[in-house]
C-alpha cells in the first residue's frame, strides 16, 4: 500500500520540492516503474528528509525486491518520523508476518486497526496471517469483517476463502475463491464468454490452467460431469509438462500449451480450471472422486517396471520419493523438507527399496542419501508428468511433500502417503483429517504437530512403512505356505 505525502514540514519550499518528486515518484510505482520511482523518492528525500511518506515508499520498493532488512529500516524510519502513518503501520505488520515475527506483527496490525477501524486491507491482511497460522476462527472473524467493510474488495474476499474451504465450507469457499488474482487477471485477458456452470449444449469449452500443475492434475477429474454437461469439444490450454499426458487420456479433445495459444475460432466459452468445482457446486460429499481417473501409457510403463527389477530382490516394497517442491513456490520453505538426509528414519525400515522421483531442484541431494537408504536414482530427468506416470503407475507407494506429484499419484490411484507442515498448509488437506476426499482410499495425510518439526512427522511415517512392509511380507509367506 502506497503512503500519502504528510502535509506537515519545518520548510514550505522543500516540501514544494519534495512533494513534485513524490508525485512523480507515486506515478512510477503505480506503472510498475521500480527504478525511476526509487530515484524520485530519493530525490524527495534529498530535499526533505523528514518525508515519512517517501520512506514508506522506499520500504515497499525494497519490499517487493526481497530486500526485506532495507524494508524494515524503512518503514521503521517512517513511523519514527510520523507514527500515525497508517500506510507505513499496516506495510510493517504484513512484513512482520511474512517474516515469521508473529507477536511483533500481531502487535502492530493493532496499531494499523486503531489508527483506521474500517481498513477492510487492515482486517483482511491480519486474517490471512492467521489463517497461515491455522488459527481460523481468528481469521475467519477478521475477514469476514473486511468483507463487511468493503464486499468489493477481492483480496479481503480470496483471504476469507482459505479459513473457509479448510474447514470444508466449500459452498461458501468456493464462492470467495473466485476472486483470486488468476482469475481475475484471465476475465481481463480474454476476450470471449465465460462459462456460467449452464447446459453447454455442444458448445467447446477453453479450460485455462491458472494455477500449478498438481491443481491442473487435482481438476482432470472434472473432464467427464464437463461431457455430461453437454461440452461438445474440451480444450486443455495449460503447462507444457502437462501436455503428452492429458492428449493420452482422451478426456481432452485439445491439448494446447501455454506458448500455443487458441486461436479465437477455436471454442465458444472459457472457465479458469480452479473455477471448476465452483460451477459444479462442489461439496465434500459430491466431489467427483472416482479413482483412477488418469492412466498411464502401457507400453511406457512396462518399460519402467523392467528398469525397476533390475538390481531389486523379489518381495520388496517400491516406495517413490518425492522430498522439495518447486522453489518458486511461495510455501516452498515451508511445504518442502530441508535436504533428503530429513527421509533419514525411513532408512531403517527393512524390506523396502526406494526410488527418486526428484526431477529438477532437489534431484542433487542424492548422492548425499542418507546411509541405508537404498535409493535408486534416476537415469535421466523425466521429462514431462507422461513418463513420470508410467514410473508412478509401477510402485507400491509414494511418499512426498505437497506438490505436484501427490496429485499425480492419487489420480493415478497408487498409493500415496503426503508430508504436511503446520504453517501455511492448503485449504485442500482440510482440518484434522488423515485422509482426503480428493482422493479417498489411496491417500493419507501425516502433519506436523509443531511448525517446523519435520522428525515427528518421519517417526510417524517410518512407523507406518515399517508395519506396511512387514504385512506385505507376512501377507506373501501365508500364500506360499498355502
Amino acid at each position: 500500500m502506497n503512503a500519502s505525502l504528510p502535509t506537515v514540514s519545518t520548510d514550505p519550499a522543500d516540501r514544494a520540492r519534495a512533494q513534485v518528486h513524490f508525485g512523480r515518484g507515486a506515478a512510477h510505482q503505480a506503472a510498475g516503474r521500480d527504478d525511476e520511482a526509487r530515484r524520485e523518492f530519493e530525490l524527495a528525500l534529498a530535499q526533505w528528509p523528514g518525508c515519512a511518506a517517501a520512506w514508506s515508499n522506499l520500504g515497499l520498493l525494497a519490499e517487493n525486491a526481497l530486500a526485506h532488512s532495507q524494508a524494515l529500516g524503512c518503514y521503521e524510519r517512517a513511523l519514527a518520523l510520523d507514527p500515525a502513518l497508517f500506510e507505513a503501520t499496516l506495510n510493517l505488520a504484513t512484513l512482520l508476518g511474512r517474516l515469521k515475527c508473529f507477536d511483533e506483527a500481531e502487535r502492530v496490525f493493532g496499531q494499523a486497526i486503531r489508527l483506521r477501524p474500517a481498513s477492510a486491507a487492515a482486517w483482511s491482511n491480519l486474517g490471512a496471517m492467521l489463517a497461515c497460522l491455522r488459527r481460523d476462527a481468528d481469521a475467519l472473524a477478521c475477514c469476514a469483517h473486511a468483507v463487511q467493510l468493503d464486499p468489493n474488495n477481492a483480496k479481503a474476499r480470496f483471504n476469507l476463502s482459505y479459513p473457509l474451504l479448510r474447514q470444508g465450507r466449500l459452498e461458501e469457499g468456493l464462492l470467495c475463491m473466485e476472486a483470486r488474482d488468476s482469475a481475475q487477471k484471465l476475465q481481463r485477458q480474454i476476450d470471449g464468454p465465460r462459462w456460467a456452470g449452464e447446459d453447454l449444449g455442444g458448445r467447446r469449452l477453453l479450460l485455462v490452467s491458472d494455477a500449478g500443475h498438481g491443481d491442473a492434475l487435482q481438476m482432470a477429474r472434472y473432464a467427464g460431469l464437463l461431457r455430461a454437461r453437454g461440452a461438445g469439444a474440451l480444450i486443455f490450454y495449460g503447462q507444457a509438462g502437462l501436455k503428452r499426458l492429458f492428449q493420452e487420456q482422451g478426456a481432452f479433445d485439445r491439448v494446447l500449451a501455454y506458448d500455443e495459444p487458441p486461436a479465437a475460432s477455436d471454442w465458444d466459452l472459457w472457465s479458469p480450471l480452479m473455477s471448476l468445482p465452483f460451477l459444479f457446486r462442489t461439496r465434500l460429499d459430491s466431489i467427483p472422486a472416482k479413482l483412477p481417473y488418469l492412466h498411464a501409457d502401457e507400453a511406457r510403463q512396462v518399460a519402467w517396471q523392467a528398469r525397476l527389477r533390475r538390481g531389486v530382490p523379489t518381495g520388496e516394497l517400491r516406495v517413490g520419493l518425492v522430498w522439495r517442491g518447486n522453489p518458486r513456490h511461495e510455501s516452498d520453505a515451508d511445504r518442502s523438507l530441508p535436504h533428503l538426509r530429513t527421509l533419514a528414519p525411513l532408512a531403517q525400515v527393512r524390506g523396502v527399496r526406494f526410488v527418486s522421483l526428484q526431477s529438477g531442484a532437489g534431484a542433487d541431494d542424492v548422492p548425499q542419501a542418507p546411509p541405508g537408504l537404498a535409493l535408486l536414482p534416476l537415469e535421466h530427468p523425466l521429462g514431462d508428468f507422461a513418463e513420470t506416470a508410467a514410473l508412478v503407475a509401477g510402485l507400491d507407494l509414494v511418499i512426498g511433500v505437497d506438490t505436484s506429484i501427490v496429485h499425480l499419484a492419487g489420480a493415478l490411484g497408487v498409493p500415496v502417503w503426503v508430508l504436511l507442515g503446520d504453517y501455511k498448509t492448503d485449504w485442500r488437506w482440510l482440518e484434522g483429517r488423515e485422509d482426503s476426499p480428493w482422493y479417498p482410499g489411496v491417500m493419507r495425510l501425516f502433519r506436523q504437530r509443531v511448525a517446523g518439526d519435520w522428525a515427528g512427522v518421519l517417526a510417524d511415517v517410518a512407523a507406518a512403512l515399517a508395519a506396511r512392509a512387514a504385512s506385505l511380507q507376512t501377507g506373501r509367506a501365508q500364500a506360499l505356505a498355502a
